[in-house]
C-alpha cells in the first residue's frame, strides 16, 4: 500500500495524443502538454519494466540497478538537451510479473517540433533499450491543454508540498501517471485532469465519452457545468469503468457548446483478472514503506483523522487527540485495517475509496462564504462519504418563493432517502429528511415544500 492519500495503486496512464502505448515488456515513454505562455510545458513519463533488470545481489537484501538517460531533440535531430540518472530497485521489487519503476520529466519548450528519447541501461548486464515520443510545443494558445489520464489525482493536505514516487503535482493536485495504463476488474476507476484556456470567465458544459477503438461509443456520462475564470480553469475527477469488457479504449473529454466545443482524448486499456497481479505488483516496485501512515507528520495524520468522525462507532476517536505521533500512526492504521474488506491482500479499498470521496466532496459540496465550511463537513458530504454517488437523484433550483432542494436516493441493499434543502438561497443545503435510521429528520419538513414539490418527492 503506498503512503499517498488517495491510496489508488500507481501504474497510471498518460497520453497527448502524440504519445505511444508500448507493450508492458518494453521501455515506455508518453508525453502530454501544458501551455505556459511563450512556453509549453511537457511531462513525460517513462516505463522501466523490470525484467529487463538483472540482480546485482540477491535475496532480501538484494537490488538490481539500472541508468535512464533522456534526451530532448529538434526537428533537425540536434540534442538540445541531456539529463541522466540511476535507480535502483529492490529484489522483492522485482519478484512479481509485470512489476516496473515509473520515472517523471519535465521540460518548457518553445514552439516546434521535438522528440523526446529515453534509454535504460542495466547497470548489471549493461544491455539497454530506448523510446521515443514526438512532441510538438504550441505555437499559440490552444483551447485545452491534452488530457491526462492516471490511477488518481488527490488534492494535497496542509504540508503536503512533496509529490510521492510515481507522482506529479499540478498546483494543489498530485496526480499518478505512467507511460501506459492498463486497468483491471478491481482497479477499474480512471481519474483524469486537463487544463482549459479561455480570455474571459465563463461556466462550460462538459461531458464524458468512452469508445471501443472502432468508434462506438460505449458510455457517456451526464453533461456537467463548470466555471472557469479569465484565463482559463482544470477539470479533473474520476470515472468508474467497472464491468468494462477487457480490451482497449478511447476516452474523450468535450468542453463548450456548438462551435465553441473542445475535444480531447486519450487511450487505455482494460485487463482481465490476469492484470491483477500486474496492477498491483508495479506499485511496490518505488520503494516506499508499506505503511502509508509511516512518512507523514502529525498535522497530516490529523488531517486523515478529523474525517474519521463520519465512519467511527461511538466513543471510538476519544483517545486519539492524546496520543503521541506514533501513537496516532497506530491508531489509523488500526482503524483501517478493522475495516479492510480484503485483508488478504496489500490494498485497502474502502480506505482509498473513502479518501479519494474527501476530495470530490471538498470539490462538489464546500460551503459558505468567506467562513468556508469544506464539502466533506457538509450534510450532503458525508452521506456522500458514507454512500458515494447517488443512484438517482432530483435536484431543483430555487423558482419564486420556493428554495432550491436536492433529493437522493441509493438503491444498493437497502433502499435509502435523503432529502436536502437550502434555506439559504445560498448553496447551504441542511438534511432535513431520510428514512436513514442512523440520520435525523427536521420536524415538519413538509412545511418549506409547495403540494407540486411534495407530489414530486412522494413519487420518487
Amino acid at each position: 500500500m503506498r503512503s499517498q492519500l488517495l491510496m489508488v495503486l500507481v501504474l497510471g496512464f498518460l497520453s497527448g495524443g502524440v504519445a505511444r502505448q508500448a507493450e508492458t515488456d518494453d521501455v515506455a515513454v508518453a508525453t502530454a502538454r501544458f501551455f505556459r505562455g511563450d512556453r509549453t510545458l511537457v511531462n513525460g513519463f517513462v516505463r522501466v519494466p523490470h525484467r529487463l533488470l538483472t540482480p546485482v545481489t540477491v535475496g532480501p537484501s538484494g537490488f538490481a540497478a539500472f541508468r535512464l538517460d533522456v534526451a530532448v531533440l529538434d526537428r533537425a535531430g540536434t540534442v538540445l538537451t541531456r539529463d541522466g540518472w540511476s535507480r535502483q530497485v529492490s529484489w522483492s521489487g522485482m519478484q512479481a510479473s509485470g512489476a516496473a519503476s515509473m520515472e517523471s520529466l519535465a521540460f518548457a519548450l518553445a514552439p516546434g517540433e521535438y522528440t523526446i528519447r529515453v534509454t535504460v541501461r542495466d547497470s548489471a548486464s549493461q544491455r539497454a533499450q530506448s523510446a521515443e515520443a514526438p512532441v510538438t510545443a504550441y505555437a499559440a494558445r490552444p483551447g485545452a491543454s491534452d488530457l491526462l489520464l492516471a490511477y488518481g489525482v488527490r488534492r494535497g493536505q496542509p504540508g503536503d508540498t512533496v509529490p510521492a514516487p510515481g507522482e506529479v503535482r499540478k498546483g494543489d493536485l498530485f496526480i499518478t501517471a505512467s507511460a501506459d495504463l492498463r486497468l483491471s476488474p478491481l482497479h477499474a476507476t480512471v481519474a483524469y485532469y486537463c487544463e482549459v484556456y479561455r480570455d474571459s470567465a465563463a461556466t462550460l458544459p462538459w461531458r464524458l465519452q468512452v469508445s471501443g477503438m472502432d468508434g462506438r461509443a460505449v458510455l457517456t456520462t451526464a453533461q456537467s457545468q463548470t466555471s472557469v475564470g479569465a484565463g482559463g480553469g482544470v477539470l479533473t475527477g474520476s470515472l468508474d469503468l467497472t464491468g468494462l469488457p477487457p480490451g482497449p479504449y478511447r476516452l474523450a473529454l468535450l468542453v463548450g457548446a456548438g462551435g465553441d466545443t473542445v475535444s480531447r482524448a486519450a487511450t487505455l486499456s482494460m485487463g482481465g483478472f490476469e492484470a491483477e497481479q500486474h496492477v498491483a505488483t508495479a506499485t511496490q516496485a518505488a520503494a516506499e514503506p508499506t505503511d502509508p501512515f509511516a512518512r507523514l507528520s502529525e498535522l497530516q495524520l490529523d488531517t486523515l483523522f478529523d474525517p474519521l468522525v463520519v465512519l467511527a462507532e461511538p466513543g471510538e476517536l476519544g483517545v486519539y487527540r492524546d496520543l503521541s505521533v506514533e501513537g496516532k500512526r497506530r491508531f489509523l492504521r488500526d482503524f483501517w485495517r478493522k475495516r479492510d474488506p480484503t485483508p488478504s491482500t496489500p490494498d485497502n479499498e474502502q480506505m482509498a475509496a473513502f479518501y479519494h470521496r474527501i476530495g470530490d466532496a471538498n470539490d462538489r459540496y464546500r460551503e459558505g462564504g468567506a467562513a468556508e465550511v469544506p464539502g466533506w463537513r457538509t450534510d450532503r458530504g458525508k452521506i456522500f462519504l458514507l454512500h458515494g454517488e447517488p443512484d438517482d437523484a432530483l435536484r431543483r433550483p430555487a423558482s419564486g418563493t420556493s428554495y432550491p432542494w436536492e433529493y437522493w436516493k441509493f438503491t444498493k441493499g437497502r433502499v435509502l432517502y435523503y432529502l436536502f434543502l437550502d434555506r439559504t438561497r445560498l448553496g447551504n443545503y441542511s438534511l432535513i429528511f431520510t428514512n436513514d435510521r442512523h440520520e435525523n429528520s427536521l420536524p415538519g419538513w413538509q412545511q418549506y415544500f409547495n403540494d407540486d414539490a411534495l407530489r414530486e418527492i412522494a413519487n420518487f
